[in-house]
């Protein structure tokens, strides 16, 4: 019975008679004198087996068999075909354990990208803290010869009039012992917050 289910593909009328079986209506007749089974449907689909000769169908079971299970076994030539499309849909599909990013940049390619930017900065913009010599700023020189020193003097007799406009003046303390001769408190210094002018009437208040 085996062997008729696993050639039922191949042999038609096993096929029918594997068909019958599922459904109940197959006739089985014994032959004592030959040592047979044969098994018949509704059509007269007959298989015969012969467990003494170890037949079916007067062919070899271990045969029979044998040619069943090849021929469940897939075709080397499917199976190669099989892998290699494999192969290459996981080729495509996945990385390899070493592989390269060619769109990424190479360490040496970034290395010499960042020192040529280096360069170009360091030609083009000043350093946070750099000096310059005063030949090399316009007209600074010039300039600077129009200055004075931050030490620089004069005398009195060196200034044109100086002497004169001086004289002209009153001497502070002098103006402050005039005031207190005449007032008998304070200086002039310490009234100035005092100091106060009437606008209406025209007239100093202290």
């Amino acid at each position: 019975m085996q062997a008729l289910n696993k050639n039922t593909t191949n042999f038609s009328n096993y096929s029918k008679i594997s068909e019958s079986l599922k459904e109940g209506n197959l006739k089985l007749t014994l032959n004592p004198m030959t040592d047979e089974f044969l098994f018949q449907d509704k059509k007269n689909n007959t298989v015969c087996i012969n467990p003494t000769k170890g037949t079916l169908n007067e062919k070899p079971i271990n045969e029979l068999l044998l040619k069943a299970d090849v021929d469940n076994k897939a075709d080397k030539e499917y199976v190669d075909d099989a892998i290699a499309k494999e192969e290459e849909r996981a080729n495509n599909a996945y990385a390899t354990k070493e592989h390269t990013h060619p769109e990424l940049a190479d360490k040496t390619y970034v290395d010499n990208k960042m020192s040529s930017e280096v360069t170009r900065a360091e030609n083009e913009y000043s350093k946070k803290t750099h000096i310059h010599y005063i030949n090399q700023i316009p007209s600074l020189k010039e300039t600077l010869e129009t200055k004075a020193d931050k030490t620089h003097t004069h005398s009195i007799s060196e200034i044109t009039d100086l002497n004169v406009s001086l004289e002209n003046k009153a001497d502070k303390t002098y103006v402050n012992e005039i005031y207190q001769s005449l007032t008998g408190t304070k200086n002039i210094e310490t009234i100035v917050g005092d100091f106060s002018v009437n606008e209406e009437n025209k007239y100093f208040r202290w």
